[in-house]
């Protein structure tokens, strides 16, 4: 019989899909108490729920060996995705410490499965003669068709310069309001201390922490953001908390329905972002992101790339946003010539 927690509570005769179930009511209360969100708990709960337990919920834990979790993960792999397996490998990994916690397992199997590939990086930025050509698109778009009301372009276009002057996240643009912008200094600046997210227990809201909390911080805006804030400001309502990016009740707009509206940009827009040379498969909104980091590294180098992006190491902002140029700067030449003559 299953106890509800502590030691003790499993053996290794419990099933994968029994631990799991104690596992997740232990998450479940950490979130409740603050020590872990809401969607990290959900995250775990749909990895282990719609990975996992389908196919290995029925197997007990004496029966879990290094082989098998191997075994599972790359069926994961060859079925799914290289994302999916990977979230499965560190859902499996929790889920095995958890048991070997209770004395049910005498050691974590998931460690000593083979590594998994990573993603491929992905490389699209934009151009500056593309970003002109998209914020055109924006202006002219569905203006002349009369199948319902006009999309809100202007939130698009807005969204877009602010994270291209900023490198900051959507959810972090869209969690934005008129108490986290300074028009009065010189350059104004925003303060990054806050996102939107989305969960089922607590619905669209605002976080009053970016995606991690170290990653508050303070941004100078170049002219075409602090443009872009200055609308926003205008159509805000006066309160201090007043959202930047509000619905029309006046809560925050949500990551899904902006980047919703985004895809419906890019289908209706497909042919002339593909003969703009956009690679309309990467275009989402990590690609401002992604464009703003490599600017900025290219022009300043590294550290200050990673500053901007809030990375606590510089080899997270080469790993995942920088993308390399094809030409070595020049100064290499200059730099050779000068130790071995020429």
């Amino acid at each position: 019989m299953i106890g509800t927690g502590g030691t003790g509570a499993l053996s290794s005769k419990n099933t994968v899909n029994q631990v799991v179930e104690l596992w997740l009511s232990q998450i479940a209360a950490r979130a409740k108490t603050g020590s872990l969100t809401y969607s990290t708990y959900e995250s775990y709960e749909t990895t282990a729920r719609l990975i996992i337990l389908p196919r290995c919920g029925g197997i007990k834990l004496e029966r879990l060996t290094v082989g098998r979790c191997d075994r599972i993960l790359q069926k994961i792999l060859e079925e799914e995705s290289i994302s999916k397996a990977r979230h499965a490998r560190a859902v499996l990994s929790l889920i095995c410490g958890y048991a070997v916690r209770d004395d049910a397992l005498p050691s974590n199997p998931v460690r000593d499965v083979q590594r998994l590939p990573t993603a491929p990086k992905k490389e699209s930025t934009l151009t500056t003669e593309q970003l002109n050509g998209i914020r055109e698109l924006m202006q002219d778009w569905r203006v002349t068709r009369a199948d319902g009301p006009r999309p809100n372009y202007r939130i698009l276009i807005d969204g877009m310069e602010i994270m291209l002057g900023t490198s900051i996240r959507i959810g972090e643009c869209l969690g934005l309001r008129r108490c986290d912008v300074d028009m009065t200094t010189r350059p104004p600046t925003l303060v990054v201390n806050g996102t939107i997210v989305s969960t089922k227990a607590e619905g669209i809201h605002r976080k009053d922490t970016p995606k991690r909390s170290r990653q508050r911080r303070s941004i100078a805006l170049p002219s075409m953001a602090a443009a872009a804030v200055r609308r926003r400001l205008a159509l805000a309502e006066p309160d201090p908390d007043a959202s930047l990016f509000p619905t029309k009740t006046g809560r925050a707009l949500s990551v899904s329905n902006y980047e919703r509206l985004l895809r419906s940009f890019i289908a209706d827009e497909r042919a002339q972002l593909v003969k703009m040379g956009v690679d309309v498969d990467e275009y989402t909104t990590h690609i401002y992101r992604r464009t703003a980091a490599t600017l900025v590294e290219r022009a300043a180098g590294i550290t200050l790339a990673s500053r901007l992006l809030g990375h606590a190491n510089e080899q997270t902002t080469r790993n995942s946003y920088v993308v390399t140029a094809d030409q070595v700067d020049i100064v290499t030449a200059e730099i050779l010539d000068d130790v071995l003559g020429g």
